[in-house]
């Protein structure tokens, strides 16, 4: 069976095992009182305020997205290395979100593991990733030493082994960790989710079919097809669960989700050696990544003084008079542009 109809057939088991299992999560995750946990007006002021109607809304729901995408994907899919290994940096950057949303729920509290400590779980996700190529798939661990900038026609250089370890980690682990700063607004992250999946869809089978690679003069990746029937079932989940999500939300994702989708992302990016083009399909992401970095230090250096009213950038809009509804549209079809024009660049090559 193609590839496309077996990406379909994952695209719409997911659609249905979410669609049919979410409100009994919802249920259930209202019944255990596991709510979303906010932070007071103390820390946020005039925030609290615009999402004091959130504070019962279950959360966790990015176990139902991870479990009906996983269980989506296994009937579909062909174990090639790069699935696999896509398969596995879902499942723990899964596990460490999953984590995260319980210690936060049980301390009630806004605060769940450290960033010290989540980053050292990442690492320890991406060394699994390299280890697991090493032994599965040498000549895909090798390949994965070559750094593809979009618009040339031959990787840039070789990346020693210890610099390919750093960067891997800063692509997964920053490609996680922005998906998460993301999830603040309803629908938010899995709308921009659900356009970045899609670009990565075409990304993974354009490298994973010799002749495709070749007239688009990028690296081809044997068995990177594979990757498309997981993104389907992706695809299909973000569609369910959006309508679930969407303002106003009946369940937020929390970390068990974004940081899963965005640790996918990331690695789905690095297998087929386009990291650089995940910056551009990614660009809501990078953006609220780094309004978040920039606010930071700018508090730093400048002894109080703010960039935004507050970061992540979607909180900046609300806090200017923006509605939630208009901000997050506005960033949907900003995420729209971005995966056109990573597709852009990608043909142009």
């Amino acid at each position: 069976m193609l590839i496309f109809h077996r990406s379909l057939g994952a695209f719409f088991t997911a659609l249905l095992l979410t669609l049919v299992s979410m409100p009994f999560a919802i249920a259930v995750l209202r019944r255990l009182g596991l709510e979303q946990k906010f932070r007071g007006k103390e820390e946020v002021r005039d925030l609290a305020d615009l999402h004091a109607h959130k504070i019962h809304t279950p959360t966790m729901g990015g176990v139902i997205l991870w479990a009906t995408t996983f269980c989506a994907t296994i009937p579909w899919v062909n174990f090639t290395s790069s699935a696999v290994g896509a398969l596995a940096v879902f499942t723990g950057s899964g596990a460490i979100g999953l984590v995260d949303d319980w210690k936060k729920i049980r301390g009630k509290s806004s605060r769940g593991v450290s960033g010290k400590k989540k980053l050292l779980l990442q690492a320890v996700v991406v060394g699994g990733l390299l280890a697991g190529l090493f032994c599965r798939d040498r000549d895909g661990y090798r390949a994965l030493h070559e750094l593809w900038i979009p618009l040339l026609r031959t990787p840039l250089f070789h990346l020693p082994t210890v610099l390919l370890c750093i960067f891997a980690f800063f692509v997964v682990a920053g490609s996680s960790n922005a998906v998460n700063l993301t999830d603040g607004a309803d629908g938010l992250a899995a709308g921009c989710s659900l356009t970045t999946a899609i670009a990565l869809a075409i990304f993974s089978g354009n490298a994973g079919n010799a002749t495709t690679a070749s007239l688009l003069s990028i690296a081809f990746v044997p068995g990177a097809g594979e990757l498309c029937v997981l993104l389907g079932a992706l695809c299909g989940a973000l569609c369910s669960f959006l309508c679930f999500n969407g303002y106003p939300a009946r369940i937020f994702m929390g970390d068990s989700g974004s940081l899963a989708i965005g640790g996918l992302f990331g690695a789905i990016a690095l297998l087929i050696r386009q990291p650089f083009l995940l910056a551009v399909v990614g660009c809501v992401f990078v953006a609220e990544a780094l309004s978040v970095i920039g606010q930071v230090y700018y508090f730093k250096l400048s002894g109080g003084r703010r960039i935004f009213r507050m970061a992540p950038l979607h909180h900046h809009f609300e806090l200017g008079g923006c509605p939630e509804t208009r901000v997050v549209l506005r960033l949907w079809v900003l995420s729209v542009f971005g995966a056109a024009a990573g597709l852009a660049l990608q043909g142009i090559a």
